[in-house]
């Protein structure tokens, strides 16, 4: 939505949860969807006299995503304890990080202009700072009741986090919206965390304000708090915005303050006053050591990145051939990059050269239509698909060589699902749908047909050219196989023509 006399202002903070087996100071188990109060411990509960001790996992992870986001890296950063009273929160106080984050100084690029950009396709990037990336723990869960009663799971205490802060640099909610999803494939591509928001993975705070255009200073700022999909995130920021003009157009004083969105009035409710830092008397926590990082760290963890979204859609366009267009969807999700590129390697073994960029362009198809569509509709991760990447290659092996039509590779596919343990060839084999690429053995067949039916022949000759399909309709049926359907039309349409002028009958 447009603002036209008012610049909106945002920042996000959004908390990353993290694919670990055990929790950030304890051993629990931290697998989603258990039984309420499953994954508990006294360390987790905050029972007297235990201490926690550090998963070293979450410090890699954290500087995976700092690394990965041009952060600086701190050589040491020290853990507080963030004091606040609610009934989901044993200890009466959060372990985070306060004035040491272990990563700061970072940025995202989003690419406003066009939601299908590409590196090579000259959309402008807005770059989003980061303030810092720090390690922290969950709290648990309230859920309310009906009548008025409040139930608690603590399952989620002390699963590993990573709050994010960016700068106020996003300037509408669909920047916002963009912001997300790169930062839901960047975790997603590092293995860090699944990103699902649904689930809790990726949870967002949205802080905004507005100001009159041209004005420097900020405007009077409200939180949006944990809003769990990029919709809503969405909604809300725009709600808000429109309600903040509104309040400054009348004149009224905006109040700082937390806000919940309700997704099914479509409006925002205040949930407290804004806190701020002195309000939750941040301490070091005595009972954890300072975290050091090496640079020999750093450089381990730097070297086993994996090649990142944005780098890989490049080469995918500039070393393989790919349009822009197909080498964004097929890097959205590491897997089915990985997918991609791993069927590839197979069809570049039977081809033996030949034109690479078609070659990658027919996988490309085969992969956006059928194995995305798939996916989708049986809710499947690649990795589980019955069709693995030497099959595929299999098949589209068989499309490139004109061996099976574009619907018979098609119906091959849906056969590849249901018999994993036969290949493309058998099964085209089986079904009968190898082509036939034989021009003398389709040419009688022809012959016959276009003999058989002189008065329609005259009517095509006559102008009435959409005839063609019935004479390539009547070839396909008589032929006891598959004849290719290409080749099929080029015959009739050169035999047909021959009979306006005899002279040019193919001998």
């Amino acid at each position: 939505m447009a603002y036209e006399n008012y610049e909106p202002v945002i920042g996000l903070e959004v908390h990353v949860q993290l694919q670990t087996d055990a929790k950030i100071f304890s051993p629990d188990a931290t697998a989603f969807g258990a039984a309420p109060n499953t994954q508990v411990d006294p360390i987790s509960l905050g029972h007297p006299g235990t201490l926690p001790v550090l998963n070293e996992k979450v410090v890699a992870y954290a500087l995976r995503l700092g690394l990965a986001t041009h952060c600086s890296i701190a050589s040491r950063s020290v853990f507080a304890r963030k004091h606040y009273f609610y009934p989901d929160l044993p200890k009466g106080y959060q372990i985070s990080q306060y004035d040491t984050p272990i990563c700061y100084d970072g940025h995202v690029d989003i690419f406003p202009g066009d939601e299908d950009e590409t590196p090579t396709g000259g959309k402008a990037s807005r770059r989003v700072g980061l303030t810092r990336i720090h390690m922290e723990e969950d709290a648990g869960k309230s859920m309310h009741d009906p009548d008025g009663s409040t139930r608690l799971d603590y399952n989620r205490c002390g699963i590993p986090l990573l709050e994010l802060v960016t700068e106020p640099d996003l300037r509408s909610p669909r920047e916002a919206r963009l912001f997300l999803e790169r930062l839901r494939q960047l975790v997603r591509y590092l293995d860090i965390s699944d990103g699902n928001m649904e689930e809790g993975s990726l949870r967002c705070d949205a802080n905004v304000s507005v100001r009159p255009r041209g004005r420097e200073a900020f405007g009077t700022r409200t939180e949006l708090k944990n809003m769990n999909s990029m919709r809503h995130v969405e909604q809300a920021l725009d709600y808000e915005i429109t309600r903040q003009i509104a309040a400054e157009e009348r004149g009224n004083t905006i109040t700082q303050q937390t806000l919940l969105w309700d997704p099914d009035s479509g409006t925002t409710r205040p949930m407290r006053s804004k806190e701020e830092a002195h309000d939750y008397r941040y301490m070091p926590d005595p009972d954890l050591v300072e975290v050091t990082v090496s640079d020999e760290m750093v450089a381990q963890v730097r070297d086993g990145l994996p090649e990142l979204p944005r780098a890989r859609q490049q080469r995918f366009v500039e070393e393989i051939g790919l349009p822009a267009y197909d080498a964004g969807v097929l890097t959205e999700e590491r897997a089915v990059a990985d997918y991609f590129e791993e069927t590839l390697r197979h069809l570049y073994k039977r081809t033996k050269g030949g034109d690479t960029d078609a070659q990658a362009k027919t996988v490309s198809n085969f992969i956006m239509t059928e194995v995305l569509r798939v996916l989708n509709e049986r809710d499947l991760d690649v990795e589980a698909l019955p069709v693995t990447p030497e099959r595929l290659a299999q098949l589209v092996f068989l499309r490139l060589q004109d061996k099976v039509s574009s619907n018979g590779a098609q119906e091959v596919f849906a056969a590849m699902m249901e018999q994993p343990d036969k290949s493309a060839g058998a099964i085209a084999d089986e079904r009968d749908l190898i082509q036939v690429s034989d021009r003398s053995a389709i040419a009688p067949v022809v012959d016959n047909v276009i003999s058989d039916h002189t008065d329609k022949v005259q009517t095509y000759l006559d102008g009435k050219d959409g005839l063609l399909g019935f004479f390539i309709g009547q070839v396909m049926q008589r032929f006891d196989g598959s004849p290719n359907p290409e080749l099929v039309r080029s015959l009739l349409r050169d035999k047909l023509e021959a009979q306006r002028d005899p002279a040019n009958v193919d001998e």
